[in-house]
């Protein structure tokens, strides 16, 4: 069968060759090369628009609030890489594995936040633009979780510099949590860092977590804890997605450690 098979093809260009020559077999080459180019290219389009729609289902799924929530918080994200003046690979790339590593995103998920990112290059908006509708449209759960996620992305790839300090304070501060901002920066660092054995330490970090200066009563800690045991119910962000309420849920235990440490410490009933 294989010899038959090849005596076709010597008779078919054997053929070409008599009735055209050579141009004529050129010609027919050409042709062939061009459908195949001309597939290729429609399965590189097909591609890109299944992927496209994939996105866009995606984005669509979350919901507005959701949406434009992680719309702004890449933007904010976008201007801390920035703050050297030279937004390269590295630091997108911190962005988009701290949306894979530490919210889970895959597939589409992270093909939609590469948009956002390329968007907000493209076309960026101020800090105080995006702070001032983030203040107006989300509450004081939402508000933390923003600057919670700037500090664990600042802190990702060492020691957070003092321009991103500024700039995580700047942001706190114009969303109304300037009284946590001394928080944020061991928030940050999350398990990676030592825990200090000095009592004064950990009584001021929690004091910081409460929004508290140092020489608070037992009834302004209590008082505190309550309040934002209650304004920071991870059920109060299950409108953000699983994964924002993943970090709330963080936040909350952090609430109840720094009011147990004060306990501990004598400084609270």
């Amino acid at each position: 069968m294989r010899y038959r098979s090849n005596l076709g093809c010597l008779w078919l260009l054997l053929l070409i060759f008599v009735l055209g020559g050579m141009p004529l077999l050129v010609g027919v080459l050409r042709v062939f090369a061009g459908f195949v180019l001309l597939a290729l290219l429609g399965g590189i389009a097909l591609s890109w628009w299944i992927r496209r729609l994939a996105i866009n289902q995606y984005s669509r799924s979350r919901g507005a609030d959701s949406r434009r929530f992680v719309e702004l918080l890449v933007g904010l994200l976008v201007q801390l890489a920035g703050l050297d003046g030279v937004l390269d690979r590295r630091e997108v790339a911190a962005i988009r594995q701290f949306f894979q590593q530490s919210l889970g995103y895959q597939g589409e998920q992270l093909l939609w936040i590469r948009d956002l990112i390329k968007a907000s290059r493209r076309e960026p908006a101020s800090v105080a633009a995006i702070c001032e509708e983030l203040a107006a449209s989300y509450g004081v759960q939402e508000r933390f979780i923003v600057v919670q996620v700037l500090a664990r992305v600042a802190s990702a790839d060492g020691p957070t510099t003092a321009a991103e300090a500024r700039f995580i304070e700047d942001v706190a501060t114009r969303l109304g949590l300037g009284p946590f901002v001394g928080a944020f920066a061991s928030a940050g660092a999350g398990d990676s860092g030592g825990h200090s054995m000095h009592r004064p330490d950990l009584t001021a970090e929690a004091l910081a977590v409460l929004g508290l200066e140092p020489g608070a009563s037992a009834d302004e800690i209590k008082q505190a804890w309550r309040k934002l045991s209650l304004d920071n119910h991870p059920d109060r962000v299950g409108h953000l997605g699983e994964e924002f309420r993943r970090l709330a849920e963080e936040r909350m235990s952090r609430i109840n450690s720094a009011y147990q440490t004060l306990k501990d410490a004598g400084l609270a009933t």
